[in-house]
């Protein structure tokens, strides 16, 4: 499931299952399930993340016409 998810849509998602978890009325199988979904959706999202960070790398052709990877600044 959480690899069909986009990532605002598997942040929406960990919320609902933060909120869910904090009831006090919650079946200690539910909760496991949840805790589940929350830690699978974490590491899909940390996946995401880090090949995003990938992809801000810009190709740069320094003076003598070599190229070169460099961090995109996003500051500006």
């Amino acid at each position: 499931m959480s690899d069909k998810l986009n990532l605002e849509a598997a942040l929406q998602r960990m919320e609902e299952i933060v909120e869910h978890l904090e009831r006090d009325d919650l079946e200690l199988d539910e909760a496991l399930k949840l805790f589940d979904e929350g830690m699978a959706l974490i590491k899909d999202a940390e996946r995401k993340l880090s090949e995003s960070e990938g992809r801000l790398k810009q190709i740069l052709i320094d003076r003598e016409g070599r190229e070169r990877q460099a961090d995109l600044d996003l500051s500006e």
